[in-house]
Protein backbone atom coordinates (compact mmCIF):
# COMPACT_ATOMS: atom_id res chain seq x y z
CA UNK A 1 0.00 0.00 0.00
CA UNK A 2 1.37 3.47 -0.74
CA UNK A 3 -0.04 7.16 0.08
CA UNK A 4 1.09 10.61 0.92
CA UNK A 5 0.65 13.03 3.50
CA UNK A 6 0.94 16.84 3.63
CA UNK A 7 1.25 19.21 5.98
CA UNK A 8 0.67 23.10 5.89
CA UNK A 9 1.63 26.03 8.66
CA UNK A 10 4.00 23.40 11.18
CA UNK A 11 6.89 25.09 12.88
CA UNK A 12 9.90 23.38 12.37
CA UNK A 13 8.83 21.27 9.93
CA UNK A 14 11.75 19.35 9.83
CA UNK A 15 11.42 17.91 13.38
CA UNK A 16 7.50 17.89 13.54
CA UNK A 17 6.61 16.31 10.00
CA UNK A 18 8.26 12.63 10.50
CA UNK A 19 6.78 12.11 14.05
CA UNK A 20 3.35 13.53 12.80
CA UNK A 21 3.72 10.91 9.79
CA UNK A 22 5.13 8.35 11.85
CA UNK A 23 2.11 8.82 13.85
CA UNK A 24 -0.64 8.86 10.85
CA UNK A 25 1.12 5.82 9.65
CA UNK A 26 0.39 3.87 13.10
CA UNK A 27 -3.16 5.22 12.92
CA UNK A 28 -3.52 3.48 9.40
CA UNK A 29 -2.40 0.38 10.30
CA UNK A 30 -4.86 0.04 13.65
CA UNK A 31 -7.52 0.81 11.58
CA UNK A 32 -6.53 -1.93 8.87
CA UNK A 33 -6.20 -4.59 11.79
CA UNK A 34 -9.10 -3.76 13.36
CA UNK A 35 -11.19 -3.87 10.50
CA UNK A 36 -9.29 -7.29 9.71
CA UNK A 37 -10.21 -8.50 13.02
CA UNK A 38 -13.64 -7.49 12.88
CA UNK A 39 -13.94 -8.98 9.46
CA UNK A 40 -12.56 -12.03 11.20
CA UNK A 41 -15.02 -12.29 13.92
CA UNK A 42 -18.07 -12.09 11.92
CA UNK A 43 -16.52 -14.94 9.75
CA UNK A 44 -16.17 -17.06 12.50
CA UNK A 45 -19.31 -16.37 14.05
CA UNK A 46 -21.68 -16.89 10.60
CA UNK A 47 -19.89 -20.09 10.98
CA UNK A 48 -20.82 -21.04 14.55
CA UNK A 49 -24.50 -20.08 13.63
CA UNK A 50 -24.15 -22.26 10.40
CA UNK A 51 -22.64 -25.16 11.91
CA UNK A 52 -25.61 -24.61 15.12
CA UNK A 53 -28.22 -24.84 12.32
CA UNK A 54 -27.10 -27.85 10.10
CA UNK A 55 -27.33 -29.86 13.49
CA UNK A 56 -30.58 -28.23 14.83
CA UNK A 57 -32.24 -28.74 11.18
CA UNK A 58 -30.49 -32.91 11.37
CA UNK A 59 -31.61 -33.35 14.82
CA UNK A 60 -35.82 -31.89 13.44
CA UNK A 61 -35.79 -34.34 10.96
CA UNK A 62 -34.83 -37.18 12.69
CA UNK A 63 -38.26 -37.90 14.25
CA UNK A 64 -40.73 -37.46 11.17
CA UNK A 65 -38.26 -39.61 9.73
CA UNK A 66 -38.35 -42.46 11.65
CA UNK A 67 -41.98 -42.08 11.78
CA UNK A 68 -42.39 -42.03 7.86
CA UNK A 69 -39.94 -45.32 8.21
CA UNK A 70 -42.27 -46.98 11.11
CA UNK A 71 -45.51 -46.09 8.89
CA UNK A 72 -44.05 -47.45 5.13
CA UNK A 73 -43.08 -50.98 7.39
CA UNK A 74 -46.84 -50.79 8.62
CA UNK A 75 -48.40 -50.45 5.48
CA UNK A 76 -46.66 -53.02 4.05
CA UNK A 77 -47.62 -55.43 7.10
CA UNK A 78 -51.41 -54.56 7.64
CA UNK A 79 -52.46 -57.00 4.55
CA UNK A 80 -52.15 -58.02 1.07
CA UNK A 81 -51.21 -54.86 -1.56
CA UNK A 82 -51.75 -54.51 -5.15
CA UNK A 83 -48.24 -54.73 -6.68
CA UNK A 84 -48.85 -50.76 -7.38
CA UNK A 85 -49.32 -49.77 -3.55
CA UNK A 86 -46.56 -52.09 -2.26
CA UNK A 87 -43.91 -50.22 -4.47
CA UNK A 88 -45.58 -46.78 -3.22
CA UNK A 89 -44.81 -48.08 -0.07
CA UNK A 90 -41.15 -49.49 -0.92
CA UNK A 91 -40.81 -46.42 -2.69
CA UNK A 92 -41.68 -43.88 0.57
CA UNK A 93 -39.43 -46.73 2.53
CA UNK A 94 -36.29 -45.95 0.92
CA UNK A 95 -36.15 -42.51 0.42
CA UNK A 96 -36.65 -42.07 3.71
CA UNK A 97 -34.28 -44.30 4.61
CA UNK A 98 -31.86 -41.86 2.38
CA UNK A 99 -32.65 -38.92 3.75
CA UNK A 100 -32.17 -39.97 7.41
CA UNK A 101 -28.84 -41.20 5.99
CA UNK A 102 -27.99 -37.92 5.11
CA UNK A 103 -29.34 -36.41 8.17
CA UNK A 104 -26.77 -38.42 10.22
CA UNK A 105 -24.29 -36.93 7.53
CA UNK A 106 -25.78 -33.72 7.96
CA UNK A 107 -24.79 -34.00 11.72
CA UNK A 108 -21.75 -35.52 11.16
CA UNK A 109 -20.85 -32.87 9.00
CA UNK A 110 -21.32 -30.51 11.37
CA UNK A 111 -19.62 -31.13 13.81
CA UNK A 112 -16.44 -32.36 11.55
CA UNK A 113 -16.70 -27.98 10.33
CA UNK A 114 -16.05 -27.17 14.30
CA UNK A 115 -13.66 -29.70 14.40
CA UNK A 116 -15.60 -31.57 17.22
CA UNK A 117 -15.90 -35.35 14.97
CA UNK A 118 -14.77 -38.06 17.18
CA UNK A 119 -14.68 -41.20 14.85
CA UNK A 120 -15.53 -44.40 15.67
CA UNK A 121 -12.77 -46.44 14.76
CA UNK A 122 -13.09 -50.32 13.32
CA UNK A 123 -10.80 -52.68 11.29
CA UNK A 124 -12.80 -52.15 7.78
CA UNK A 125 -12.07 -53.85 4.39
CA UNK A 126 -12.35 -50.84 2.20
CA UNK A 127 -12.33 -52.81 -1.06
CA UNK A 128 -15.42 -53.81 -0.27
CA UNK A 129 -16.20 -50.03 1.11
CA UNK A 130 -15.25 -49.04 -2.50
CA UNK A 131 -17.01 -51.84 -4.29
CA UNK A 132 -20.40 -51.33 -2.89
CA UNK A 133 -19.45 -47.68 -3.37
CA UNK A 134 -18.75 -48.02 -7.37
CA UNK A 135 -22.39 -49.90 -7.59
CA UNK A 136 -24.60 -47.48 -5.89
CA UNK A 137 -23.22 -45.01 -8.27
CA UNK A 138 -23.39 -47.14 -11.49
CA UNK A 139 -27.22 -47.43 -10.39
CA UNK A 140 -27.43 -43.68 -9.24
CA UNK A 141 -26.12 -42.73 -12.71
CA UNK A 142 -27.27 -45.26 -15.44
CA UNK A 143 -25.88 -42.90 -18.09
CA UNK A 144 -22.29 -43.12 -16.97
CA UNK A 145 -19.92 -45.64 -17.18
CA UNK A 146 -18.32 -46.66 -14.01
CA UNK A 147 -15.32 -48.94 -14.40
CA UNK A 148 -13.60 -50.03 -11.09
CA UNK A 149 -9.95 -51.77 -11.82
CA UNK A 150 -9.41 -55.12 -10.06
CA UNK A 151 -8.70 -54.39 -6.39
CA UNK A 152 -5.97 -55.87 -3.71
CA UNK A 153 -7.70 -56.73 -0.26
CA UNK A 154 -6.87 -53.78 1.76
CA UNK A 155 -7.75 -53.43 5.59
CA UNK A 156 -7.85 -49.46 7.48
CA UNK A 157 -8.53 -48.77 10.51
CA UNK A 158 -11.24 -46.36 10.28
CA UNK A 159 -14.92 -44.64 10.40
CA UNK A 160 -17.10 -46.64 8.39
CA UNK A 161 -19.72 -43.79 7.82
CA UNK A 162 -17.09 -41.02 7.34
CA UNK A 163 -15.13 -43.11 5.04
CA UNK A 164 -18.34 -44.06 2.63
CA UNK A 165 -18.72 -40.28 2.96
CA UNK A 166 -15.90 -39.01 1.89
CA UNK A 167 -15.25 -41.34 -0.85
CA UNK A 168 -18.66 -40.60 -2.09
CA UNK A 169 -17.61 -36.94 -2.56
CA UNK A 170 -15.17 -37.94 -5.47
CA UNK A 171 -17.51 -40.47 -7.36
CA UNK A 172 -19.97 -37.74 -6.86
CA UNK A 173 -17.85 -35.14 -8.60
CA UNK A 174 -16.50 -37.55 -11.12
CA UNK A 175 -20.24 -38.60 -11.84
CA UNK A 176 -21.83 -35.24 -11.73
CA UNK A 177 -19.31 -33.32 -14.00
CA UNK A 178 -18.40 -36.16 -16.81
CA UNK A 179 -20.33 -36.08 -19.78
CA UNK A 180 -23.27 -38.64 -20.54
CA UNK A 181 -21.76 -42.13 -21.85
CA UNK A 182 -18.33 -40.81 -21.23
CA UNK A 183 -15.90 -43.63 -18.72
CA UNK A 184 -14.94 -42.81 -14.90
CA UNK A 185 -11.74 -45.19 -13.96
CA UNK A 186 -12.12 -46.25 -9.89
CA UNK A 187 -8.75 -47.82 -8.64
CA UNK A 188 -7.62 -49.13 -5.23
CA UNK A 189 -3.62 -49.60 -4.57
CA UNK A 190 -2.11 -50.66 -1.56
CA UNK A 191 1.46 -49.81 -0.97
CA UNK A 192 4.25 -48.20 0.97
CA UNK A 193 2.13 -48.57 4.26
CA UNK A 194 -1.15 -46.98 2.84
CA UNK A 195 -4.22 -47.44 0.42
CA UNK A 196 -4.70 -44.87 -2.32
CA UNK A 197 -8.19 -44.59 -4.27
CA UNK A 198 -7.94 -43.28 -7.61
CA UNK A 199 -11.14 -41.37 -9.44
CA UNK A 200 -10.81 -39.99 -12.88
CA UNK A 201 -13.25 -39.03 -15.21
CA UNK A 202 -13.16 -37.33 -18.54
CA UNK A 203 -14.84 -34.46 -17.82
CA UNK A 204 -13.13 -30.60 -18.64
CA UNK A 205 -9.73 -29.94 -16.33
CA UNK A 206 -9.56 -27.70 -13.67
CA UNK A 207 -8.28 -24.00 -14.62
CA UNK A 208 -4.57 -23.69 -12.95
CA UNK A 209 -5.38 -20.62 -11.29
CA UNK A 210 -8.33 -22.36 -9.16
CA UNK A 211 -6.08 -25.43 -8.66
CA UNK A 212 -4.93 -24.02 -5.24
CA UNK A 213 -8.28 -23.22 -4.12
CA UNK A 214 -10.52 -26.06 -4.57
CA UNK A 215 -10.02 -27.71 -1.25
CA UNK A 216 -11.66 -24.39 0.03
CA UNK A 217 -14.65 -24.74 2.07
CA UNK A 218 -17.53 -23.06 -0.38
CA UNK A 219 -15.56 -22.67 -3.75
CA UNK A 220 -16.28 -23.53 -6.71
CA UNK A 221 -14.85 -23.15 -9.80
CA UNK A 222 -16.27 -21.04 -13.04
CA UNK A 223 -16.18 -24.55 -15.29
CA UNK A 224 -18.28 -26.23 -12.17
CA UNK A 225 -20.95 -23.44 -11.37
CA UNK A 226 -21.98 -23.78 -15.26
CA UNK A 227 -22.10 -27.54 -15.37
CA UNK A 228 -23.70 -28.63 -12.70
CA UNK A 229 -25.10 -27.81 -9.26
CA UNK A 230 -23.47 -27.61 -5.73
CA UNK A 231 -22.50 -26.49 -2.47
CA UNK A 232 -18.52 -26.29 -3.06
CA UNK A 233 -18.10 -28.21 -0.11
CA UNK A 234 -17.65 -31.95 -1.60
CA UNK A 235 -13.75 -31.93 -1.92
CA UNK A 236 -13.48 -29.67 1.41
CA UNK A 237 -15.39 -32.57 3.16
CA UNK A 238 -13.48 -35.41 1.55
CA UNK A 239 -10.21 -33.54 2.63
CA UNK A 240 -11.06 -33.23 6.00
CA UNK A 241 -12.49 -36.71 6.35
CA UNK A 242 -8.89 -38.17 4.89
CA UNK A 243 -6.94 -36.19 7.49
CA UNK A 244 -9.23 -37.69 9.91
CA UNK A 245 -7.81 -40.72 9.14
CA UNK A 246 -4.16 -39.68 8.33
CA UNK A 247 -4.40 -39.26 5.32
CA UNK A 248 -5.60 -36.73 2.45
CA UNK A 249 -6.92 -36.23 -0.56
CA UNK A 250 -4.73 -34.52 -3.89
CA UNK A 251 -5.83 -33.02 -7.22
CA UNK A 252 -3.34 -35.53 -8.77
CA UNK A 253 -1.24 -34.01 -12.09
CA UNK A 254 -2.57 -35.18 -14.98
CA UNK A 255 0.07 -37.58 -17.27
CA UNK A 256 1.40 -36.97 -20.35
CA UNK A 257 -1.25 -36.89 -23.16
CA UNK A 258 -3.99 -37.19 -20.23
CA UNK A 259 -6.95 -34.96 -20.32
CA UNK A 260 -10.12 -35.26 -17.12
CA UNK A 261 -9.45 -34.71 -13.88
CA UNK A 262 -8.18 -37.17 -11.60
CA UNK A 263 -8.29 -37.43 -7.70
CA UNK A 264 -6.44 -39.33 -5.30
CA UNK A 265 -7.45 -40.63 -1.72
CA UNK A 266 -4.86 -41.93 0.54
CA UNK A 267 -5.30 -42.96 4.18
CA UNK A 268 -3.06 -45.61 6.05
CA UNK A 269 -3.00 -49.23 5.77
CA UNK A 270 -3.98 -50.64 9.31
CA UNK A 271 -0.93 -51.71 11.06
CA UNK A 272 1.16 -50.15 9.18
CA UNK A 273 3.99 -47.57 10.55
CA UNK A 274 1.40 -44.62 9.52
CA UNK A 275 -1.44 -45.84 11.72
CA UNK A 276 0.21 -45.01 14.86
CA UNK A 277 -1.48 -41.35 15.18
CA UNK A 278 -5.13 -43.00 14.91
CA UNK A 279 -6.84 -43.15 18.23
CA UNK A 280 -10.28 -45.41 18.95
CA UNK A 281 -13.01 -43.75 20.11
CA UNK A 282 -16.71 -42.79 20.34
CA UNK A 283 -18.50 -40.61 18.31
CA UNK A 284 -20.89 -39.74 20.77
CA UNK A 285 -23.93 -39.57 18.43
Amino acid sequence: MAGAIGFEGLRDCQLTAGPLTALAAVMVERSLAFEGASRAAATADSEVFRAAMLDALAHEFKTPLTTILAAAGGIESVGPLKPEQKQLAQAVESEALRLEQLTRRLLRLARLDREELRPQMELIDISDVLGSLVAEHTRRWPDRHLALSAMPSATVRGDLELLRLGISQLLDNACKYARPGFEIKVSLDASNGAISIEVWNAGDPIAPNERGRIFDRFFRGTGAQTQAPGSGLGLYVARKIAQVHGGTVELVPPARNEAGTRFRFTIPLANSELDHGVSVQSSGD
